[in-house]
């Protein structure tokens, strides 16, 4: 059976598949071994149980950035929103330019469609950037509502 088909009634995708079988921990067409080892991948694909150890081992800024763009399928819309994130307030990114470039790194020509992603992950990282700066206002206004008793803390002997 080869990669194509087995994709099609499994639980991981085809480009998944594909990458394992760049890396050689499958082949193609997938031999007996591999269908054996592909079964026991698909009973524990997704069980949090599975992925939060996985996840422990990073720290929290690569989880986070892991959230924030798990579902951006490509590498170049990725590479993209960290782009824009690790942008300093004052400076600006001019699309003019911006889409040579990822044309360049990437080695591809974007289509119009391309286009309208970039746009779509530009408008998504000001939206994450305006909830980031709307998070210290609202722990103030909640700490300055709060019974300032509750806030000290009392050392007794």
């Amino acid at each position: 059976m080869d990669i194509k088909e087995y994709a099609k009634t499994s639980k991981i995708s085809f480009k998944t598949l594909r990458w394992m079988e760049r890396i050689k921990a499958i082949s193609d067409p997938l031999i007996d071994n591999d269908l054996i080892g592909l079964k026991l991948l698909e009973n524990l694909w997704g069980l949090h149980d599975f992925i939060r150890p996985q996840l422990r081992q990073k720290n929290i800024k690569y989880r986070k950035a892991l959230i924030n763009t798990c579902d951006l399928e490509t590498k170049w819309e990725r590479y993209v929103y960290s782009r824009f994130m690790n942008l300093e307030p004052d400076q600006r990114i001019f699309m003019k330019y911006l889409i040579p470039e990822i044309e360049l790194t990437f080695r591809f020509k974007m289509s119009d469609f391309d286009i309208r992603k970039l746009y779509r992950v530009r408008k998504r990282v000001h939206r994450a950037k305006e909830r980031q700066a709307q998070t210290p206002q609202k722990e103030i206004m909640e700490k300055s509502n709060n019974d300032p008793e509750k806030n000290e803390i009392v050392v007794t002997k």
